[in-house]
């Protein structure tokens, strides 16, 4: 439990923060990396990789009478996490709250507004490891530059096949796709991919190319989902005017394994939001009393670390974007 003492965890506030969908709609680090409890801060844990543990050798010998078969012998590595506390505060005035009352709930309010502040960090973090060649190795450049001179002649369909075949040969099934917005948008109006997703949904000439759609016509290929990365920041100094900035850059596409179901590491997928689950959950939402201010404060925080656990699950392509 976090030691600050009087501080109340609100499941209330955050049913209240939750039901805040608008600007949630924006954001898919959870479902990038999602989130998976952890007993312990900090640990380490057993990690087996293609070579070293021989998970691809075919080495099967044939055993003559009285002899025996061949052996394997595995040898396996480690990998650590520490998870991090992380989080931040809004303080809501008594005066404030009799004074917009009457309005709306300050304090709901200021939980709603707090949580999308430290959700925004989330994402960043998240954007970070996921478009990071240290983690999925050096990106591979798409066929065709993502610029509008090329729009007539971007092979996205083939930037992704190739993407999809370079996963396999880790034996991992690649199941999602993540495109920063602008990319998105800029990929809709390419006559291939249009053309793709018409023909393998055999849709007419109006069928809209869109995420879901996207998705629907690489499913033979085992892709479920594309996460299309929206999410926006403020990068103004405060008080002056926004400066609004995309989280996700436009410099690469995303294809891999993204495992939503697993309650471990060791289950599979590219990476995990590990956090500590003696703290609370993965986002809590709490208010203690600063009588000295005469406000109570709002907290949201969580204790995690974004973990790569298996760069070999997802590759990267490099858009080579241009506005």
């Amino acid at each position: 439990m976090y030691p600050t003492s009087g501080a109340t965890i609100r499941a209330d506030l955050n049913i209240k923060v939750e039901e805040a969908s608008a600007a949630e709609r924006f954001f898919i680090a959870r479902f990038v990396m999602p989130p998976l409890s952890v007993e312990a801060k900090s640990g380490t844990y057993p990690k087996l990789s293609i070579a070293a543990a021989e998970l691809a050798t075919a080495q099967s010998t044939i055993r003559e009478r009285g002899g025996s078969y061949g052996q394997v012998s595995r040898n396996w590595g480690t990998d650590s996490y520490d998870c991090l506390d992380r989080g931040l505060e809004e303080p809501v005035d008594d005066t404030d709250v009799k004074d917009v009352g009457r309005f709306f709930n300050l304090e709901a309010s200021s939980a709603r507004l707090t949580y999308r502040n430290v959700m925004l960090d989330y994402e960043k973090r998240v954007a970070a490891q996921t478009f990071n060649t240290t983690n999925y190795g050096a990106a591979t450049n798409s066929v065709v530059a993502y610029t509008l001179a090329n729009l007539a002649t971007i092979d996205f369909v083939a930037d992704v096949l190739a993407a999809i075949d370079r996963v396999e040969d880790n034996l991992v099934l690649p199941n999602t796709i993540v495109i920063p917005k602008a990319v998105l948008t800029r990929l809709v109006q390419t006559p291939k991919l249009q053309q793709w997703v018409r023909g393998q949904l055999k849709g007419n000439n109006e069928m809209p190319v869109n995420a879901a759609n996207i998705a629907a016509s690489f499913a033979d290929f085992g892709i479920t989902q594309v996460l299309v990365g929206r999410a926006r920041q403020n990068t103004a100094k405060k008080g002056q005017a926004k400066s609004m900035a995309q989280i996700w850059p436009n410099t690469h596409v995303w294809v891999g394994n993204c495992n939503t179901g697993a309650s471990t590491p060791q289950d599979g997928g590219s990476g995990f939001t590990l956090y500590w689950n003696a703290e609370g959950g993965f986002f809590v939402t709490e208010t203690y009393r600063d009588t000295a201010r005469r406000s109570n404060m709002v907290r949201v925080r969580q204790n995690t670390t974004e973990k790569v656990t298996d760069g070999t699950a997802a590759t990267l392509i490099a858009t080579q974007f241009t506005p």
